[in-house]
């Protein structure tokens, strides 16, 4: 209130040389209104100290000059006055004195740039400065020197135990923070353009702090690793190590202000690596916080709708009710819409139309996820209505080949799965070949679907004695299926082990080895029920009960399509409850 009784008299009532300290006073105010996220207070506080500035302020105010206008480049982009807050970010660019002083201009202005999808020019900022800070920037990388980088680290991290990097000492070297920083920010420009060095810039941030010491943008920088070679691994030895390095970086939290790198962290590590590691019930959980936490902060508004898309695929993934999540999968929906709706005129246009760029890739990757809840629930008749998505939003997706790739990767997985509950066998065959043929396919979606691919080609045959095509295609499917399932079992029992029991089960059943198939049906279904899959205890009845028709014992077969019916009522999906239904049916009129 004193500031703002100076104010209502500026400039005539300020007495000469007073004027400094009048911006100051301003200055203070604006920084206070700023913490509140009162931005456009905040602007009109430190728009008042800058015209109170004299003209040759950056050569008698240099320390003050710096503060003030960085402060309202941050609050005029929050105000959604892009031009003007990059006009102010180069302002001090220009008369910054040395690298140090203008390194949180560069970066602002770069993460600005992002953000408006002018990544190219983002990317050159980083890397310009990256050189200025004696970091040298490959222009382009085969894989076999991106092979080399990642296996140069991972020696590196698995030499040092637990403790050596729990303890590791804190970098007090400024300079090496600010590297970190834009290199995290080269990982997100990367992603969604310059593929091949992203995995670089991840290993260039371990090895940095390897060598030098650690800060908070370090954990990010091991979290984002983990994620990244998680995603691309096939070995469960890899995997195990970067479960590893993951849970140390959720434990390095502790040790610096985490409100500024939680959300990325909890992403890459529940989202990508203890999908492998813990059961997709906890890592839905902790992801449902991120989404919390990244909303309410208003500054992680993009992993806020990121982590969506992984609680709604690791919920379905582990049976969660189904009505349940489609409620939570409208609600996803529906806080996209409006974030996107009410993002400001001016601001809108400063983004020239691409302001829901990310914000629409969020909302096609969850859809194909809503469309096969309310399949699954009833086919879609009373649930089937979906989000508006426009037809240029699709476009525009489409001219990424990245964006691209995910919503076919997505789309394709969740065609599979909906065509594998409803019986539609051909169907389910043509998406899981497509979806494995996709290059840099995910490792989990590659073990998803390797699963249900497997069990669907046994529904094709018979027996062994059946159509030779398809009894090779059968064992083909199942010898990869099994060996990639083992191996994740090793690593997260909770999650896989059902799966390796029941596709054991489907094989000896298939090889007319009934009774070695009875143990395994009954493994499957105990480990289902254990962990509280319960789509897939259902599942495991279900087979079940169908071998046990097979070999003619018609009550047992009963008595499974009953647990299957109570299982799959517990899931919520009526359309699997009339199936079975129909089944026992079938069964009671025609025992035999």
């Amino acid at each position: 209130q004193v500031v703002d009784q100076i104010n209502h008299g500026v400039p005539s009532l300020i007495q000469p040389g007073m004027e400094i300290y009048v911006a100051e006073l301003n200055f203070s105010a604006g920084s206070m209104a700023a913490d509140l996220s009162d931005f456009e207070t905040a602007y009109s506080y430190l728009n008042n100290a800058l015209v109170l500035l004299p003209e040759n302020h950056w050569s008698s105010h240099y320390d003050f000059s710096l503060r003030l206008i960085f402060l309202r480049a941050k609050a005029t982009y929050s105000c959604g006055n892009i031009e003007e807050a990059n006009d102010s970010l180069n302002e001090i660019i220009k008369n910054g004195r040395c690298i140090e002083d203008t390194l949180d201009a560069y970066y602002v202005h770069a993460t600005i740039l992002n953000s408006c999808e002018e990544k190219d020019q983002a990317y050159t900022i980083c890397c310009e400065v990256l050189s200025q800070l004696e970091e040298t920037i490959p222009d382009s990388l085969d894989m076999k020197e991106v092979l080399v980088a990642i296996q140069e680290t991972g020696g590196m991290l698995a030499r040092m135990s637990d403790n050596d990097l729990l303890e590791m000492k804190e970098t007090d070297s400024t300079s090496l923070q600010f590297t970190l920083q834009f290199y995290n920010l080269l990982c997100s420009i990367s992603f969604f353009s310059e593929l091949n060095v992203f995995p670089y810039f991840c290993c260039r941030m371990v090895r940095l702090t390897l060598e030098h010491g650690m800060c908070q943008y370090s954990v990010l920088g091991m979290a984002i690793y983990g994620a990244v070679i998680c995603q691309g691994a096939k070995q469960t030895s890899a995997i195990r190590e970067m479960g590893r390095v993951g849970k140390i970086a959720i434990e390095l939290l502790k040790r610096f202000d985490s409100s500024a790198i939680m959300p990325g962290v909890y992403h890459c590590y529940y989202g990508y690596i203890a999908t492998h590691t813990m059961p997709l019930q906890v890592c839905a959980d902790n992801l449902r916080k991120v989404h919390e936490v990244a909303l309410s902060s208003g500054k992680y508004t993009y992993v806020a709708f990121i982590v969506c898309i992984h609680v709604v695929r690791n919920a379905f993934l582990s049976g969660q009710h189904l009505s349940t999540l489609l409620k939570e999968t409208d609600y996803y929906l529906k806080v996209m819409t409006q974030v996107r709706s009410s993002i400001s005129v001016p601001y809108l246009a400063a983004l020239s139309g691409t302001a829901f760029y990310r914000e629409t890739f969020a909302m096609l990757l969850i859809s194909p996820y809503r469309e096969t809840i309310s399949v699954l629930i009833d086919k879609g008749q009373s649930t089937g209505s979906q989000n508006e998505m426009t037809r240029s939003d699709d476009n525009e997706m489409a001219s990424n080949p990245l964006y691209a790739k995910k919503c076919s990767e997505t789309i394709f997985l969740n065609k599979a799965l909906q065509s594998f509950w409803l019986g539609h066998t051909k169907r389910c065959n043509h998406y899981s070949k497509k979806i494995l043929q996709i290059e840099l396919l995910g490792s989990h979606n590659r073990l998803t679907i390797q699963f249900y691919a497997a069990l669907n080609a046994f529904r094709a045959v018979k027996n062994s004695n059946g159509n030779g095509s398809k009894c090779a295609m059968v064992k083909t499917l199942y010898r990869s299926a099994i060996s990639a399932l083992r191996s994740a079992a090793e690593l997260s029992p909770s999650t896989f082990s059902n799966k390796v029991y029941l596709l054991e089960a489907e094989m000896l059943a298939f090889e007319r080895k009934h009774q070695e198939a009875k143990a395994s049906y009954a493994a499957a279904i105990t480990s289902s029920d254990s962990v509280g899959y319960v789509h897939e205890h259902g599942l495991a009845c279900e087979l079940a009960a169908h071998h046990y028709k097979k070999i003619g014992e018609v009550q047992t077969a009963i008595d499974f399509f009953q647990q299957s019916k109570l299982c799959y009522i517990q899931w919520g999906s009526q359309m699997k409850v009339e199936s079975i239904t129909q089944q026992i049916e079938n069964i009671q009129q025609h025992p035999l």
